[in-house]
């Protein structure tokens, strides 16, 4: 039972990451890459303080990963609190939609509301769960929101800056197709990918920075759809080159180099795999776009509703409410 009935609910989205620009930092800068938080999947969290023992009840079988986080809490802050944490929405892990990173930051919010401890910067929230050691858009996404440029870091350690913040249209809406059963690659297998990844050529480097600063960026901005998505879909291409052998091509999965040919074949040019996949995101200028789009992949693949998902833009950072 809970020692108290102070409750924090916390309710975020999901992170594509669009790629990395220099993996390796052999450029000086690691981790530096584009992504943007999206309202759908969503992650809702409640949690209070616990009398003798942690308390979890999580959807998609995320009660350990829950607990791991806790742990990590607790040791970083030497609290010996424990928590009562129900996960009523969640999608599942290594999906490409940063859900770790998500999970992560609400135990760290929530833990830190219910002990007094508000206040703490976003590097401490996120070191306190293990969050941000490579990229750091899920932790700014978490904080912020938006369509996010990591400006990368020059030691493993730390949390990278942010370059850019940009509010996209509230129009614009993701496409979002995710191959069921299919996990992309995260812990001991992603840290040895790492280690076997060869420098990325100056000219890689300068050719993504400049994808970033003279068009995403610029059209982010000024809202101008078709040349987001054009620079958008070259920027996923390029940046996937140095991770093509570890997952097997351009796409984590025959169904997303499937629908991604489809939908480039239908004319939409933003599309492209989101981290180490398996979800492909595709760009649409508008909802009923979207939906159109959405419903026509399901029936050409056999796909149901939580496979082909319809998400806008989130141009907010997670709400936290208390409840005394």
């Amino acid at each position: 039972m809970s020692s108290s009935d102070r409750s924090v609910t916390i309710e975020t989205g999901s992170r594509l990451h669009f790629g990395l620009i220099d993996p390796v930092g052999a450029s000086g800068r690691l981790y530096a890459g584009a992504g943007v938080m999206v309202d759908a999947p969503a992650i809702h969290m409640t949690a209070r303080l616990a009398e003798e023992s942690d308390e979890i009840t999580a959807t998609q079988g995320m009660e350990k990963r829950l607990g791991e986080f806790i742990r990590r809490y607790r040791e970083a802050t030497g609290s010996r609190a424990h928590f009562d944490i129900e996960l009523a929405a969640c999608p599942a892990d290594h999906l490409g939609l940063g859900t770790g990173t998500q999970l992560g930051m609400a135990v760290s919010s929530a833990c830190s509301s219910l002990l007094g401890l508000e206040g703490d910067n976003i590097e401490t929230a996120a070191g306190r769960t293990g969050r941000g050691r490579r990229s750091s858009i899920g932790v700014h996404g978490f904080e912020n929101g938006g369509f996010l440029v990591d400006d990368g870091k020059v030691e493993e350690a730390g949390l990278s800056p942010l370059r850019h913040r940009i509010e996209l249209p509230d129009t614009w809406h993701f496409v979002l197709v995710i191959a069921s059963g299919h996990r992309g690659l995260s812990g001991r297998q992603e840290a040895e990918c790492f280690t076997k990844l060869a420098p990325v050529a100056k000219q890689t480097v300068a050719q993504l920075e400049a994808l970033l600063e003279e068009t995403l960026v610029p059209a982010g901005r000024r809202g101008d759809w078709p040349a987001f998505s054009r620079a958008l879909h070259e920027f996923g291409l390029i940046a996937s080159q140095p991770f093509q052998e570890a997952q097997g091509g351009t796409f984590s999965t025959t169904l997303a180099a499937q629908a991604a040919e489809y939908l480039l074949g239908a004319g939409v040019e933003g599309v492209g795999q989101s981290s180490w996949g398996p979800t492909l995101y595709a760009l649409l200028p508008g909802q009923q776009e979207a939906e159109t789009a959405a419903e026509e992949l399901r029936e050409r693949f056999g796909l149901g509703r939580e496979e082909v998902v319809v998400a806008r833009s989130r141009s907010r950072g997670a709400s936290v409410k208390v409840v005394d």
